[in-house]
């Protein structure tokens, strides 16, 4: 997405929005290749339903990168802090800041 002023003459492409989960054994420190990570909102009173319920495998290098730079509004304070689930389990929230990547570790056995 890239933003364009045409009384300033400018233009301007915000900077990326990713969040980035990294899985590793807890016992060794490597990384966890093909686990499944879900990054989502738990929107307990179930009247909506969740506008992130995303899941990747991780890489090689036990990482799973989530691009949320198209659902980032110019001005907006704050993005979203979503719950990540590793294989199945819960293992805590990540929150997301705008315009950066957000970077999340988490251990396993």
């Amino acid at each position: 997405v890239i933003v364009c002023f045409k009384s300033l003459n400018s233009c301007y492409k915000p900077d990326q929005t990713i969040a980035r989960i990294r899985v590793l054994d807890n016992n060794t420190n490597n990384p966890i290749e093909n686990i499944s990570v879900r990054l989502f909102f738990d929107n307990s009173n179930g009247a909506n339903d969740p506008k992130y319920d995303i899941v990747k495998n991780t890489s090689s290098n036990g990482t799973a990168s989530f691009d949320f730079s198209d659902d980032y509004k110019d001005g907006q304070g704050g993005f979203a802090v979503l719950d990540v689930e590793v294989d199945g389990v819960f293992m805590g929230v990540i929150n997301i800041v705008e315009m950066t990547t957000t970077e999340k570790v988490i251990y396993i056995q």
